[in-house]
């Protein structure tokens, strides 16, 4: 089990959106769908797309390189499910986002 690192206010993270975050040297994507953020890395598997720059609808967050689809949630490409992004656990905790490095 890693260790929860602060990344964010969800504040500043508004519903439908995502954003670009560091922690620990780690460059993050995170994404709030209802009251939920979900963190993936935010190098898209096929060309390093920036995924945090990426259009949200839903929970499918398509890349802005090559518009590869990419369920933020479980990671996983829509167009090839054996391809996925690294996920991470996140927390929302007093205001603020938590994920697990």
């Amino acid at each position: 089990m890693g260790e929860f690192v602060r990344v964010a206010d969800v504040d500043a993270l508004p519903e439908g959106t995502g954003m670009v975050v560091e922690a620990k040297g780690q460059e993050l994507a995170l994404f709030r769908v209802g009251e939920q953020v979900f963190a993936i890395d935010n190098e898209c598997p096929h060309r390093d797309g920036p995924l945090g720059d990426g259009e949200l609808a839903g929970e499918i967050v398509t890349c802005p390189f090559h518009s590869w689809e990419i369920n933020v949630r479980t990671g996983e490409v829509l167009d090839n499910p054996s391809v996925r992004a690294r996920t991470f656990a996140c927390r929302v905790e007093d205001g603020a986002v938590y994920v697990e490095l």
